[in-house]
Parts: C-alpha cells; structure tokens; sequence
C-alpha cells in the first residue's frame, strides 16, 4: 500500500513513497470444478447501461480480442461496493455474473497486496486513460475457454462464461491473470501494446500467483531474458517458471514495492513520450529506461543496469545461492 507522486525535474525523476498497512483476501475452490455456493457470492445489482450509461468500453487500443466480444452489451452485475462490472449477454445466466464478479471482487485487493497497493493506490496510480477508472471492468467472454477461463487488457478481464466448468485452479488464474491486469494499468498509459517484456510479465505474475519458480540452480535450462515477445518465446513447457526465477531475482535484491515503481515509471515515460520505440535487442525504450533510472542492484547490493542484468543473467543468478 502506497501513496506516492510523480514529479520530473532538473532532468531527475523524485520519488516519494509512504508506506500503509495491508489487507488479505481469499476465495474458496473445491473438487475437481469450480464450486461456489450461493452465499458466498457478492452482493450486488443487474443493471442495464441504456439506463445508466456505463456501457461497456469500446476503444480497441485498451482492449484484447476476448474482451471485445462484449462491446455493445447493455447488461452488467455491479457488486455493491461497486467495484467491479461484468458485462455480458443476456444469455448466460445470472450465476455466470455473480461468480466472475465474486472471485474479481475477493482476489484484486490480495494481487494489489502484492504488489503494495491498496485499491485506492490503484485507482490513483493507473493510467487515466483507461475507461472507468474508478472500476474493475470484466467481460463474459464465448472466446474464452473454461481451461483457459481468463484474459486481462487494460480495460478489462475477460472472463469463461461458464462457472460450472471452471477448473479446480480457478483462484490461481484468476489472481495470476488479475496481476496482468494490473501490470497493464501501471506500466503504460495510452500506448496501444504492452510496455513489458514477456519474461517480466509473465514472470511478476507467476511469483504474484505462488505458482512454480525454477530453483537458482537450475538456471542454465533456459535463457529467459531472450523471450522479449510471445510471437518469438521458446517453446519449453518450464520457461514460465524461469520467467518466474529471473523477477524473483529482481525482487528479493530489491523489494517487490521497486518493482511497482519500476511500472509506473513505464507508465510515466509512455504518459510523457520518452524513449519511444524498441533498442536493438527488441525491449521497449521506455522499459529498459526505466529500469536503468531506477537504480536496481543485483543480490550483491550493486548498480544493475538492464545492460547487465541480461548480459550476465546466468553468472548473476547462480552466484546467488
């Protein structure tokens, strides 16, 4: 939990954090499927944007192609803190929007802990641009499989429509999709495509989801730093847990709250137009920017430039257990 100010002067970036207290949240799986009872589902109401006038966001740029399937939808569920709307089709029933508005509701305020915010920090520090700031938009989505059961963009979280299907992990890809959410909210503010490499990406988010990081000593399995974008990952079933062992080094020699910061300053170079485009390797300038202006330290305490960090990766991490 964070509150905190952006000020760029005399060519230097001034940081100020305080520090605040943190929360704890939980959901509830079972058995092989998704199970939720009717009494644990949050409250709210079913409302319809032709009254309201909260439709559905529409701009391409904040938005993936799951999420768009529901632009045009008029019905949503608003829980009654009104932090969350699902929009969907008539259609699905009204399970469908309570039970993806139950597990988003009881699972942001555990993924912003992680990354030492509370919800009223997000709101303040997400970009602007983004539609319905004040909200966590979500979308029951037909493109989305129950194996697969969500999506996040910056506007939005597309949700499997179907909760009876839900796998037994549901709250694991839930929380790791929420933490992309998240990512893309603080780390760019109106450019049309994500700021982040694959292997930081992916990697924050599978250490915000407890799932599997490689052990240190296994590091030489795989070059994660190289995977930059999806389209050109390895095909190695495992490399998500190196993504995973390449932020946690980043993390434990810094803190997880530099890590936000780190997205943030992203976001503040996108909001500002610096260092646009990609340097040779195929990061994003404003990433490895960024990264540099933060002064980061590897697990001996000394400066690590983004330079370093992938050009000695594999020495780094295996001097450090």
């Amino acid at each position: 939990m964070v509150w905190w100010s952006k000020t760029w002067a005399k060519g230097g970036l001034i940081l100020a954090i305080i520090m605040l207290a943190g929360c704890k949240v939980s959901g509830t799986t079972s058995g092989s499927y998704y199970e939720y009872g009717d009494n644990y589902y949050s409250h709210g109401h079913f409302l319809d944007a032709r009254d309201t006038g909260h439709y559905f966001p529409a701009a391409s740029w904040s938005l993936n192609k799951a999420s768009q399937a529901c632009v045009g939808e008029t019905l949503y569920f608003e829980t009654a803190n009104a932090r969350v709307r699902v929009y969907g089709s008539p259609a699905y029933s009204d399970t469908a929007f309570r039970a993806a508005a139950t597990e988003l509701d009881n699972r942001i305020g555990g993924v912003l802990n992680k990354f030492r915010m509370s919800w009223q920090d997000f709101i303040v520090d997400r970009t602007a641009a983004a539609p319905y700031p004040g909200h966590l938009i979500a979308c029951l989505s037909p493109s989305v499989t129950s194996a697969e059961l969500s999506s996040a963009s910056l506007a939005a979280v597309a949700v499997a429509a179907y909760p009876g299907s839900w796998p037994y992990d549901a709250g694991r890809i839930f929380t790791h999709d929420l933490a992309h959410y998240v990512q893309e909210n603080l780390g760019r503010y109106d450019s049309d495509h994500s700021l982040l490499p694959l292997w930081f990406a992916e990697g924050q988010a599978t250490v915000v989801a407890n799932e599997p990081v490689a052990s240190a000593y296994q590091h030489y399995d795989y070059s994660p730093l190289q995977d930059v974008y999806a389209h050109s990952a390895g095909s190695a079933i495992y490399r998500y847990e190196h993504y995973g062992l390449a932020y946690r080094y980043l993390e434990r020699a810094n803190g997880s709250l530099a890590m936000t910061l780190l997205l943030d300053l992203v976001q503040f170079m996108d909001w500002k137009n610096y260092h646009p485009g990609t340097i040779s390797s195929g990061e994003e300038r404003a990433f490895v920017e960024a990264f540099d202006a933060m002064d980061l330290v590897d697990h001996r305490g000394h400066y690590l430039s983004f330079a370093r960090f992938r050009a000695d990766y594999h020495q780094l991490v295996g001097a450090s257990y």
